[in-house]
């Protein structure tokens, strides 16, 4: 009876102290947030406002209400202070709730690959793709300037809550303490910017990435039929193009001409020059986009013919390539000078003051304003018709490869990188490459200068050699004249070289006196012991005095041979 009594006391024991422990290890509820006190924040107070936005809209309402009643207890003079920082606290507060309501759109979904491709869809893609990266460019520039603005925001945080620790008590410490809450708010809504912002980058970045690929498929599995191409009509846009062509040329032929022809003496006159200037330029884009039209037209109708095997003419097909790319580099190459004029014209037109204008002259800045807006809208619509152009080539220079064959291929990239060195080396034939006096010289003048020097060369030594050939048989006496007569001849010719190839970059040798001056200057000033010598030798050759065999000795021990003079 005992022994059952004690079990069962020591079973009560065990079942308390399990009891105990269990009731020890239950996790205790979160402690409800502590509204700070501006006169007394402590390190963790921001954590107030952090949770879901259901509970963190009341307590936010609860502290600006608390805060407002606080405000009556300030001095007088700090009371308005307060209530305007409280009021942009407040929209702080509330901008930042709103953004937590934000979603994040989802990127756009591609559709599913298609087994083949149009040269339409090839070109929607494209211009989608341009779309997504100007898109995603966008967003980065949003990005990097939120991080500058988050940097500002926690600077002036940190400078804040230094106040906030150096500030003594009463109405000076809860002001700032109220500052404090402004700048902290301020930081959290940039960064909560600037985490959307960069989702939203990311996003873009990726849905680009993805169309680059999608574009990559399309080109590969390009296709067409007998039944959807549209030859007649891909050829009669080729002709259409031609004619905007010529119709550009001649606009761009009148510009030129309305712009050489202008009163510069006034100040209306110079800002009607600037106008038909720029309206020059557009004329230059809006050429280069009708040929850029043409090339497109040319390059489909091109790749449709090579894809249905109508027996194209590839020889003309290589020409036609080179030149679209030619093209391409040129219109690259413009591009920005396009645009420096045309950024410069607009600071030109809003540096002008139009106090004091008079109708006319109004008239006329808003006509170079308008202009100037126009041929920036072509310069970016050049830009995306370009690249469609060049997707275009691409996909040509691939039928065009399986339809000649590998080996053809290869021939006709080496013959087209011949044609592109040559035209390389035309260009830049005619590149100036420094001025003497008003005269440029170009690549091509050298090159000149370089030609004549070199037959003079040719032709004196060709003279020579036939005198030498001539006095082989000849007696000692007359070997030495003709020795003479032959350097002679070498002087005479490379000299007349010289002035005929200086005279031919535009050098003018009319004027002997110049010529004279020049020559004296020179000798005077470092070429006299050359001149000394060479006047010696014409001398050794006239008198005979040495010949060429002689053995001659030296007053030094030196010996030797002569073998010329």
């Amino acid at each position: 009876m005992k022994t059952t009594l004690s079990k069962r006391l020591v079973i009560l024991l065990l079942g308390i102290l399990f009891a105990g422990g269990g009731a020890a290890q239950e996790p205790e509820a979160p402690a409800e947030p502590v509204e700070p006190e501006l006169a007394d924040l402590q390190n963790n107070w921001w954590a107030y406002f952090q949770g879901p936005k259901n509970e963190v809209a009341p307590r936010k309402d609860q502290f600006l209400k608390n805060i407002g009643v606080q405000i009556a207890d300030l001095a007088p003079q700090n009371q308005l202070i307060a209530q305007a920082i409280l009021d942009s606290v407040s929209d702080n507060y509330n901008a930042l709730l709103a953004l937590s309501d934000d979603e994040e759109a989802s990127a756009p979904e591609l559709e599913p690959e298609a087994a083949s491709y149009s040269i339409d869809d090839l070109l929607k893609l494209a211009a989608t793709l341009r779309e997504a990266r100007a898109a995603a460019a966008e967003e980065q520039l949003e990005v990097d300037r939120e991080k500058r603005v988050l940097d500002g925001a926690r600077r002036h945080h940190d400078s804040v809550f230094d106040d906030y620790v150096d500030s003594a008590g009463g109405d000076d410490r809860w002001l700032t303490g109220l500052r404090l809450a402004q700048a902290r708010s301020a930081q959290a809504i940039s960064s909560r910017r600037l985490a959307l912002l960069s989702k939203r980058a990311q996003r873009d970045k990726d849905y680009a990435d993805a169309l680059t690929g999608r574009l990559e498929i399309a080109r590969l599995r390009l296709a067409t039929t007998s039944e959807t191409a549209d030859i007649d009509g891909l050829t009669t846009r080729v002709e259409s193009g031609r004619a905007v062509v010529a119709e550009a040329q001649e606009k761009l032929r009148a510009a030129q001409i309305a712009a050489s022809g202008l009163d510069l003496d006034t100040e209306q006159g110079r800002s009607q020059q600037q106008l038909q200037h720029q309206k020059l330029l557009s004329a230059e884009i809006g050429l280069a986009l009708a040929e850029t039209a043409l090339a497109q037209a040319e390059a489909q109708l091109w790749w449709t013919e090579i894809v249905l095997d109508r027996a194209p003419d590839t020889g003309a097909l290589q020409d036609k390539t080179l030149a679209w790319a030619e093209f391409v580099r040129a219109v690259e190459q413009r591009t920005p000078e396009w645009k420096q004029q045309t950024g410069d014209e607009l600071l030109g037109i809003q540096s002008v003051s139009r106090d004091g204008l008079n109708r006319a002259s109004r008239r006329l800045v808003d006509q170079r304003l308008g202009t100037a807006q126009q041929t920036l809208t072509q310069i970016s619509e050049l830009g995306a018709e370009v690249s469609d152009l060049e997707l275009l080539m691409l996909a040509v220079d691939t039928v065009e490869a399986e339809y000649t064959g590998a080996f053809r291929s290869w021939l006709n990239d080496i013959s087209r990188g011949i044609k592109t060195v040559y035209i390389r080396i035309a260009e830049l034939m005619d590149v100036t490459l420094f001025s003497i006096g008003e005269t440029p010289v170009a690549g091509g003048d050298i090159l000149r200068v370089l030609v004549i020097l070199t037959i003079a060369y040719l032709l004196s030594r060709g003279i020579r050699h036939a005198i030498r050939r001539f006095g082989d048989s000849e007696s000692a006496g007359t070997q030495a004249s003709l020795y003479t007569v032959g350097r002679l001849s070498h002087y005479t010719i490379i000299i007349f070289g010289v002035f005929i190839a200086l005279s031919s970059i535009g050098l003018d040798f009319s004027n002997l006196a110049l010529v004279a001056g020049a020559l004296s200057v020179g000798i005077g000033s470092g070429l006299q012991s050359i001149v000394n010598n060479f006047v010696s030798g014409l001398i050794i050759l006239f008198e005979h005095s040495l010949r060429v065999g002689d053995y001659i000795e030296l007053d030094t021990g030196l010996t030797g041979t002569v073998k010329s003079i």
